[in-house]
């Protein structure tokens, strides 16, 4: 099984992604195409810039895709045209095999993309230690990760931790 992801660098959210048997230019742009009206990327100023690997799925249909319907988007093959590699997308692919995909066996096609669409949910919805304890759907729509943004409710916490550990028998005392 092939997955197709769309990942905003910033945020790390998966915006658009697809599955399928069959490895092709045609299903990334499909991808791409769908996740530019979806989020009216064309709206967007005043450049974008989508970073690929060297794949043949990045190439032929998603190139035609990018250079003759929208000019504002800049496509950019990692270690190539730019210096650094796409990591930031590998680690969202990471995330999804280990955490999810991995962790069970599927019957058929239908049941993995069921539950990759459970798991796509989930993990743009999951506080991301990177992004300060926001999600990748908080960060994509707009809030902005501070890392002292928890600090007083984690200090709150703690203190509360502290006073209930205080309070409890352990179980040695009884």
């Amino acid at each position: 099984m092939y997955i197709y992801l769309l990942v905003d660098n910033f945020s790390r959210y998966i915006m658009n992604w697809k599955a399928s048997l069959r490895y092709s230019a045609e299903i990334s742009c499909n991808n791409l195409s769908e996740a530019y009206q979806t989020y009216n990327l064309n709206t967007m100023p005043p450049c974008i810039d989508l970073i690929t690997d060297g794949g043949s799925e990045n190439k032929g249909a998603l190139e035609n895709f990018v250079t003759m319907s929208h000019d504002h988007i800049k496509k950019l093959v990692a270690q190539t045209d730019i210096s650094f590699s796409n990591s930031m997308i590998e680690a969202v692919n990471k995330r999804l095999k280990y955490d999810y995909l991995f962790t069970r066996d599927f019957l058929d096609f239908e049941e993995t993309e069921k539950f990759l669409r459970f798991a796509i949910d989930e993990y743009n919805n999951k506080p991301h230690g990177s992004l300060y304890g926001l999600t990748p759907k908080e960060v994509f729509e707009g809030m902005i990760p501070d890392k002292d943004m928890f600090t007083e409710r984690i200090n709150q916490e703690a203190k509360k931790r502290k006073i209930i550990n205080l309070n409890q028998d352990c179980f040695r005392c009884r």
